[in-house]
């Protein structure tokens, strides 16, 4: 894999970075840089990053498209039996697919006092979202979306969403390290001016954060080659494939135009996610590649001039090799 990994490193885009390729049961790496840009501590293959909303294609999509699959709930079943009546509107398919209407983010740990226990702040939270409901269904990427899904999910177990999460893994046959709660040190990501720190092993999203770190839309650490084993197996359950095509893969990114994250050379029939800390991953079911990129371009700051189309020319660069 080429400079402009190591290049991204020297112009302070970020300080750390993974790389994937994994085909044919053979996975390729490269990973440099440290934990933060004043360390020397340099990064390991099997350090784990903050995935950021790759968080809703690993954990919140898998769950319900295998509930969809298992006929344990319909894709276009309202939503307002799990959610107290309200969402009457609004399906299970609307929130995966972004087209419910919700706005794109809310800053609900501004908006609800912090004394409150999380299960408390879930409700506010809740409540909040539906006064924002509208018959309006334009498509619109949004947390609003999963943050519901993962309410949901913990309301249809009884449990809390990483313990849903692993027992899904476990279900599945799917061992991969990829979880809330990470055991060794994380690559820095912003600093946090509601924390007063620089987030490590804890989820640099506020929302999330404010809600004990474990949601349907960030929270999730994990490394390149662990989320890249995860979705090359996911691939082969005998539900997984079926289901997504039906949804046209609802949850997930298509590769559009010549100018997408995704790069150039990307196959349309391609899936994949980007997260706002600098990660993304791309899956091509013809070529049967899944390729991952994490790094933590969000550090110290997310406003560094220009990062989101440094950042995105990293992506291009890399899933256009990869592609070839």
């Amino acid at each position: 894999m080429h400079d402009f990994l190591e290049n991204g490193i020297i112009s302070g885009l970020y300080s750390s970075f993974q790389a994937a390729f994994l085909k044919n049961g053979v996975v390729s790496h490269r990973y440099g840089g440290t934990f933060d840009f004043e360390s020397a501590e340099k990064i390991t293959i099997s350090t784990q990053f903050d995935l950021a909303s790759l968080t809703k294609a690993v954990v919140t999509v898998p769950i319900f498209y295998s509930l969809f699959a298992s006929k344990e709930l319909a894709c276009d079943e309202k939503i307002d039996r799990f959610c107290g009546g309200a969402g009457k509107n609004i399906s299970l398919y609307e929130l995966l697919s972004h087209t419910s209407g919700f706005p794109a983010w809310l800053p609900f740990y501004e908006l609800i006092p912090s004394g409150k226990s999380f299960e408390d702040r879930k409700k506010e939270v809740e409540k909040i979202i539906f006064q924002h409901e509208t018959s309006e269904k334009t498509k619109c990427y949004s947390d609003l979306n999963y943050l519901l899904l993962g309410f949901i999910l913990e309301r249809i177990y009884n449990q809390p969403l990483d313990l849903i999460f692993g027992k899904f893994k476990e279900n599945n046959n799917l061992n991969f390290d990829l979880t809330y709660t990470p055991k060794g040190k994380t690559p820095k990501t912003a600093f946090s001016k509601i924390r007063n720190d620089f987030p490590e092993k804890t989820v640099e999203d506020e929302n999330s954060w404010f809600l004990g770190g474990i949601t349907g839309h960030a929270g999730l650490f994990g490394s390149a080659s662990e989320v890249a084993g995860y979705f090359d197996e996911l691939m082969k359950t005998p539900w997984f494939m079926p289901i997504a095509r039906k949804l046209n893969f609802a949850g997930f990114d298509r590769p559009e135009g010549n100018d997408s994250n995704y790069g150039k050379l990307a196959n349309p029939n391609s899936f994949g996610h980007l997260g706002f800390t600098g990660t993304a991953f791309l899956i091509d079911p013809d070529k049967k590649f899944t390729a991952v990129l994490l790094t933590n371009s969000t550090h110290p700051a997310p406003d560094k001039p220009e990062r989101k189309e440094r950042i995105k020319k990293v992506r291009q660069s890399f899933f256009d090799m990869v592609s070839r």
